[in-house]
């Protein structure tokens, strides 16, 4: 190998450790941040604002939004962090246990302007919340379910889709029995499957075999009936 290949290699390496370090480091702020409003909240938390044990709920999360493409050439790479918009709905089967349907996505810069670069996905979590007789409810999730990420400039696109397991938590804090805000962070692991290129009218798929990552976190905004 020539001192050129060596300083490639070594630079790509260098490049792949200092995004897993970044992320590390996103990940580490996130759970402070948890662990920071699970200690100071509980004491300023209002009974009155207690949700309804059963029922629905609604929310809009915005969300700062990761992705782990490690292996990435110099000549062509999607930047990591992006941002953008979720929507859930949600089912409270007691005041311990919810299921929620999260769909959205965000966007992604890349290395070239002319090309946009989307993360798409729709989930399924199970909930686990703590603290059912206060206003602040802190959580756990885990889930599943879809996902894509779509390359696209002008009439032509590349696009990958897959499936995944995600896992996470946060908390959210009630001003009424309807009304909430909060925190949310989750890590998605996902195993692309598929790839899809599309000219125009014209599209080919074929099968593929890629591991990909994905961590958000995100202000929601809650409507509980």
């Amino acid at each position: 190998m020539n001192r050129g290949s060596s300083t490639k290699t070594a630079a790509a390496k260098r490049n792949a450790a200092g995004k897993r370090n970044a992320a590390a480091r996103r990940v580490a702020i996130a759970l402070a941040a948890f662990a920071l409003c699970m200690s100071l909240a509980p004491g300023a938390a209002r009974a009155e604002a207690v949700e309804d044990e059963k029922g629905f709920s609604l929310g809009l999360k915005f969300v700062g939004a990761s992705l782990h493409a490690d292996e990435q050439s110099d000549a062509f790479y999607i930047e990591d962090d992006g941002g953008g918009v979720q929507l859930d709905f949600g089912y409270r089967f007691n005041p311990v246990f919810m299921l929620e349907i999260v769909a959205g996505g965000s966007n992604h810069d890349t290395s070239d302007p002319a090309i946009e670069a989307r993360m798409q996905s729709i989930q399924i979590f199970g909930y686990y919340r703590f603290m059912p007789e206060s206003a602040f409810r802190p959580y756990i999730k885990g889930g599943f379910g879809g996902y894509a990420v779509e390359l696209e400039s002008g009439s032509a696109s590349i696009r990958m889709d897959g499936g995944g397991v995600a896992f996470g938590g946060g908390f959210r804090y009630f001003l009424s029995p309807h009304f909430s805000f909060g925190v949310d962070f989750a890590y998605n692991m996902i195993q692309y499957d598929e790839a899809t290129l599309s000219l125009g009218e014209l599209s080919y798929e074929s099968s593929v075999d890629e591991n990909g990552g994905l961590t958000t976190l995100g202000l929601t905004f809650g409507y509980s009936f």
